[in-house]
């Protein structure tokens, strides 16, 4: 340990002397690893935005769906979820959310206006990734709320007049005509997203659909939604179709919605990056040991003194290797740190952002990793060939010259 810390400094206060030679080639490993840090990356954050954004519509991985196929006459709303939740819950999963579709008469300054109306379950939030721009998102207590308690998106908000959230009462009626009516409070307010929205709608307790004004219960549910790990996925499915193909509440289907980053085509991306990346590290490499065999040259006389002192050849060797070593490792580190500031910086977020990413992640520590250890590389493969040379230059020759 103690021959490798000597060997590093000694390289450090050789690089310090001959530093007008390598500054350039330097500079270029430095640029070299920003690139491919930069790439690896932002192209890192740009899989997990992409990703991301997908599982704002197909659930996150792994995603199972139940939907009825037909139930038996008479069936209730109550009985269709107690025979498909009591074989959730007999599995232990507690990431599940029902998800109903109705439709929701408001009354807005412009008049009374039609909106989509879905309720569900809290865990509907964490299974698709969905976050509110202001007030709260559906608890669980909102299911025994006398008032019911929305969460609208941005075109319903702007069309109610932007009641205050959480206390202004707006009002809204039963399917048809105006004479059941009731109070609700909007509680939480979706961001604005044009891509994805097709017009005004709001959110609500599944729980509590059945209190809405002209409803004696709550409709049929849809769809039940489960967030399963992703190695379980496959049994769970298997399971659960076989405990719900032949029901009192009639058959239901089970199916995955969701998709992972091989299945949108994410690992194509991937080595392309990797591929530019390559190249990037290569054409810096190739610059260094052009720079690194030209000072080799220059400091024959030196190294035939050392020689002649009793330097050995594999501390010529080692002394060589570590110049290069520790002069790309420097370089690296700026290149690093350049390609980290870059990627967080604000604009650069913000265009994540918009590309659908919901949860920013952290820099990928393996980028980070990737970029020193290629430095490190391109250090070794660098020096290694001048090295070679260095030990092999004639102590009497190397003094003469």
């Amino acid at each position: 340990m103690t021959g490798l810390l000597a060997s590093i400094v000694e390289a450090y206060g050789e690089l310090r002397v001959h530093k007008g030679r390598i500054l350039l080639s330097l500079i270029g490993v430095a640029f070299s690893v920003f690139a491919l840090t930069t790439v690896m990356g932002g192209g890192g954050m740009l899989t997990s935005a992409l990703t991301q954004s997908s599982e704002t519509w197909a659930g996150r991985d792994e995603t199972l769906t139940i939907q009825p196929m037909g139930g038996g006459s008479g069936v209730t709303p109550s009985e269709q979820d107690d025979a498909v939740l009591e074989q959730v819950e007999r599995l232990g999963i507690d990431q599940r959310s029902r998800r109903l579709y109705d439709s929701l008469r408001v009354q807005t300054p412009q008049g009374v206006q039609t909106s989509e109306l879905i309720g569900v379950d809290p865990s509907f939030a964490d299974i698709f990734r969905t976050t509110v721009e202001q007030g709260r998102w559906i608890a669980d207590s909102d299911a025994r709320r006398l008032a019911p308690a929305l969460v609208v998106n941005a075109p319903l908000y702007e069309m109610l007049g932007s009641p205050d959230l959480g206390t202004e009462p707006v009002t809204i009626y039963g399917a048809t005509g105006s004479t059941d009516a009731d109070q609700a409070i909007v509680v939480g307010v979706l961001p604005a997203n044009p891509s994805m929205e097709l017009g005004p709608s709001a959110y609500m307790a599944a729980g509590g659909m059945s209190s809405l004004p002209g409803r004696s219960e709550a409709p049929m549910t849809s769809e039940y939604i489960l967030w399963v790990p992703p190695e379980q996925g496959e049994e769970i499915r298997g399971r659960l179709s076989a405990a719900l193909r032949d029901t009192h509440a009639g058959a239901f289907d089970v199916y995955s919605t969701s998709m992972s980053a091989g299945d949108l085509g994410f690992d194509v991306v991937a080595y392309a990056v990797i591929g530019v990346a390559l190249v990037i590290l290569a054409l810096g490499a190739l610059g260094l040991v052009n720079t690194s065999m030209v000072t080799v040259r220059f400091r024959v006389r030196e190294i035939g003194i050392r020689r002649s002192y009793g330097a050995t050849g594999g501390r010529i060797f080692v002394g060589v290797l570590m110049e290069s070593v520790v002069a790309t490792v420097l370089a690296g580190a700026v290149g690093v740190t350049a390609a980290v500031a870059l990627v967080k910086a604000p604009f650069v977020s913000d265009l994540f952002r918009e590309i659908g990413l919901v949860e920013l992640p952290p820099f990928p520590v393996e980028a980070v990793l990737l970029g020193l250890g290629a430095a490190t590389l391109v250090g070794v493969l660098a020096g290694a060939l001048p090295a070679l040379i260095a030990t092999r230059i004639k102590v009497i020759d190397a003094i003469r010259s």
